[in-house]
C-alpha cells in the first residue's frame, strides 16, 4: 500500500496551526499559528461560497492563549499576562481590522478555558482549574465587564455542553483524583451540581454533545473495557450503545451533531489515516464520507449541508476542510494559504514494512530512495496506545527539509490497527513493540551496509524515547545515534515519581509487570552500560507527566559509567512542561535534533567492547532465537 504526497521545494521555515475553535453557528473560526516569528491569531470566515483566513496583527498571543469565536464575528480571548494573571479581552471587527478591548483579569490559576454562551446577553464563560481538586466557573458579561465567579465545583472540569438556551444548566465532565471521569450537570442559578452520567465506580464516562432542538445527548464510556459511543434523550434513563458505531481496536470520536440534532458525525482512525462516518441514532449502520488521505481531528461544525473540521496532511499545515453533503458529497481543503505553499517541500508516503509478527504500516519521508539516504531516522511515537498519523509533523518536516529521511512505524501497541495489534503491549511494555523496532533496525541495516552507510538514528518521544533507549542499549550495533525526548526509565520508576493520573494510567496498561523472557530488564538505567552510540537527551524541567528526574538519573548513571558529556552524550534541559516539548515541538529544539542527526552520529568515544557481560549475554540469547 502506498499513498504519496510530493512537491519540489523545501520550506524555509516551519509553521503550524493549533487550537481551532468554531463559533456556535459555524460561520467563523479561530486558531493559533506558530512560526519562527512566534505565535499569531488567525480568524476564519466561513460562508457557503468560500473560506477566508485572516491573520490578526498587533494582538499579543502565546501558546497558552484561549480564543473563542463568537456568532457575531467578535473574538473572546483569554490568556496570561506578564504579571501572571489571566487576562480577558474582546476583539471587535471594524472595517476589516480588529479593535481590542480589555475586559480585566482574574487571579493567577493553574489553567483556564473559554466556553461560548447561548445567551446573547453574555459574552461567554471561563472554566478555571484552581488547584488539583477544584474548578471554578466564571461568567463574562456583555458589554465590557469583569468576569464574575459563579460557583466552585470539586475536581477538574472538561468539555461542556449547554442543556438550555439561557446558559443556566451546563453539562460537563468531572475528573476526580486525577483518573476517572463522570458527567455532571451544573445549575448556575441554584449554584448546585449533580452526577447524571456514571456507569460504574471504576469507568470513565463523559458527556460529549447535546442538541437543544432534539434533546439528543451523545455520551461515551469505557466500562466495557473499550471507549464506546452511546446516545439517549435528556430525561430518558435509557442509553443506547449501537454495535454499528463500535469497532474494537479502532478509535471512534463523536465530532458534531447536525443542526436538527438528528445525525451524528463520527471520526474513525483507521491505521494512520482518518475516515468520516454519519450515524443516525435509532437506525443501524454508518454512512461513509469517502475523502482524501490525511488526518481529521476535532473540532467540527455541521450547519445545513456543510460540514467543516480540522484537516492535515504531512505536506500541509492544518487547515479547515469542508464536506458539502449531497448525492455525491464534495470535499475541499479550504483556503489554500501562503502557509500551504510554504510547506510544500518534503515528500511523504504510507508504506508497509515486514515485522516479526506481521506487516507494520509506516509513514516515510525522503522519496523512493529513502532507505539509501545518507541520514536516516527511525521515529518512535509516544504512548503506549498511540500512533503516528498521516498529518503535518513539524519535526519530521524539519528533518526532511534538511535532507534527513524519516521512517515512522506504527509497531505493535499502536492504535488504529485492531484489537490484537493494540493489546500486544498491555502488560508487555518493551516486549512486542521493542521486537518490532529491533527487527526494523536489522532490516534497514542490511540495506544500508550494501550502500556503505551507517545505521539509522533511533528517535523517540516519551514512551517512544523509553523504547528507543532500550533498543539502543540492547542492540547498539544497529544504531548510529539515539535521540530521547522526555523519556522515562521503566514503568516502575515512572510509577514511583509520577502524579496520580499517570500512576493510574501505568496500572491500567500493565506498565508495572516485569517481562520474564531472558532478554533482560526493560529498565534503561539497568541496561545503559550497553549504550555505545551518541545520545541526545532532552527533557523539560516542568514536566508533570514524565518528571525530569528520569533524565537526570540517566545522565548521572552515564557519568558514573565513564561517559563524557559533550562527547558521548548531550543533555538538554529546557524550561518547559511535557506538552511544550513533546507536542508543541519548539523550532529551536527541532533544529538541535536536526543538527545532531546530521553531524553527531556515528561513533561515540566509548568503545563497544565495554558493554557489560549481562547485556552481551542477553543479546546472544536473543540472536539464538531462544526468546
Amino acid at each position: 500500500m502506498t499513498t504519496a504526497v510530493s512537491t519540489t521545494t523545501a520550506p524555509p521555515a516551519i509553521s503550524d496551526r493549533f487550537n481551532f475553535v468554531f463559533s456556535g453557528n459555524g460561520r467563523y473560526g479561530v486558531c493559533l499559528r506558530t512560526d519562527d516569528d512566534g505565535v499569531a491569531l488567525e480568524r476564519w470566515t466561513l460562508t457557503p461560497e468560500e473560506t477566508r483566513c485572516q491573520t490578526i496583527p498587533d494582538v499579543a498571543v502565546d501558546r497558552g492563549t484561549h480564543a473563542l469565536a463568537l456568532d457575531d464575528g467578535r473574538i473572546l480571548l483569554g490568556g496570561h499576562s506578564t504579571a501572571d494573571r489571566h487576562e480577558l479581552a474582546l476583539l471587535q471587527p471594524v472595517d476589516g481590522t480588529f479593535s481590542p478591548q480589555r475586559l480585566g483579569a482574574i487571579p493567577p490559576l493553574w489553567g483556564g478555558r473559554l466556553l461560548p454562551s447561548p445567551n446573547p446577553d453574555q459574552l461567554g464563560f471561563l472554566v478555571t482549574l484552581d488547584d488539583l481538586e477544584h474548578s471554578t466557573i466564571w461568567r463574562i458579561l456583555a458589554p465590557a465587564g469583569p468576569a464574575e465567579p459563579i460557583m466552585q465545583v470539586p475536581g477538574c472540569l472538561t468539555g461542556g455542553v449547554w442543556l438550555d438556551d439561557e446558559a443556566r444548566v451546563l453539562g460537563i465532565n468531572q475528573i476526580l483524583d486525577g483518573s476517572r471521569s463522570s458527567g455532571i450537570t451544573v445549575d448556575l442559578v441554584q449554584g448546585t451540581w449533580k452526577r447524571i452520567w456514571s456507569v460504574s465506580g471504576t469507568s470513565s464516562d463523559r458527556i460529549l454533545l447535546y442538541s437543544l432542538r432534539s434533546k439528543l445527548i451523545i455520551v461515551s464510556s469505557n466500562a466495557s473495557g473499550w471507549e464506546r459511543l452511546g446516545w439517549g434523550r435528556l430525561g430518558d434513563p435509557t442509553v443506547h450503545f449501537p454495535e454499528s458505531v463500535h469497532r474494537p481496536g479502532y478509535a471512534r470520536e463523536a465530532l458534531a451533531l447536525d443542526d436538527r440534532g438528528e445525525r451524528l458525525l463520527v471520526h474513525e482512525v483507521a491505521g494512520a489515516v482518518s475516515r468520516l462516518l454519519i450515524h443516525t441514532p435509532g437506525l443501524d449502520g454508518l454512512e461513509l464520507l469517502a475523502g482524501p488521505t490525511g488526518r481529521i481531528s476535532a473540532p467540527a461544525t455541521w450547519a445545513g449541508n456543510l460540514i467543516r473540521f480540522r484537516f492535515s496532511t504531512p505536506c500541509r499545515t492544518p487547515t479547515i476542510a469542508t464536506v458539502e453533503l449531497g448525492p455525491a458529497p464534495r470535499w475541499s481543503a479550504s483556503c489554500r494559504t501562503e502557509l500551504d505553499v510554504q510547506h510544500g517541500g518534503p515528500q511523504a508516503e504510507l508504506i508497509t514494512l515486514e515485522g516479526p509478527a506481521g506487516p507494520i504500516e509506516a509513514i516515510v519521508y525522503g522519496g523512493p530512495d529513502w532507505r539509501q539516504r545518507e541520514h536516516l531516522v527511525v521515529a518512535l511515537h509516544g504512548g503506549p496506545l498511540s500512533a503516528w498519523r498521516f498529518e503535518f509533523e513539524p519535526l519530521f518536516h524539519c528533518l526532511s527539509a534538511h535532507g534527513v529521511a524519516v521512517v515512522a512505524p506504527n509497531y505493535r501497541g499502536s492504535t488504529g490497527y485492531g484489537e490484537e495489534h493494540l493489546r500486544a503491549v498491555i502488560g508487555n511494555w518493551g516486549g512486542p513493540d521493542l521486537d518490532d523496532v529491533l527487527e526494523l533496525g536489522k532490516s534497514l541495516n542490511k540495506d544500508r551496509r550494501r550502500h556503505q552507510l551507517t545505521g539509522p538514528v533511533v528517535l523517540g518521544l516519551s514512551y517512544g524515547a523509553f523504547l528507543g533507549l532500550l533498543a539502543a542499549c540492547h542492540e547498539p550495533e544497529l544504531w548510529s545515534g539515539c535521540v530521547a525526548v522526555a523519556p522515562f526509565l521503566s514503568g516502575a520508576r515512572l510509577h514511583h515519581s509520577a502524579d496520580v493520573a499517570v500512576r493510574h494510567r501505568i496500572e491500567q496498561l500493565g506498565g508495572l509487570r516485569q517481562i520474564d523472557d531472558g532478554f533482560g530488564p526493560r529498565d534503561v538505567l539497568a541496561a545503559c552500560a550497553g549504550l555505545s552510540a551518541p545520545l541526545l537527551l532532552m527533557h523539560g524541567s516542568k514536566d508533570g507527566a514524565v518528571p525530569v528526574e528520569q533524565s537526570r538519573m540517566l545522565r548521572r548513571r552515564l557519568l558514573e559509567l565513564g561517559r563524557t558529556e559533550g562527547a558521548d552524550f548531550d543533555y538538554v534541559e529546557v524550561d518547559s512542561d511535557h506538552a511544550g516539548l513533546v507536542r508543541d515541538q519548539p523550532s529551536d529544539l527541532n533544529q538541535r535534533v536536526v543538527s545532531f542527526c546530521r553531524t553527531r552520529p556515528r561513533t561515540s568515544s566509548h568503545s563497544a567492547g565495554k558493554w557489560n557481560e549481562s547485556v552481551t549475554h542477553n543479546r546472544k540469547r536473543y540472536h539464538c532465537g531462544q526468546l
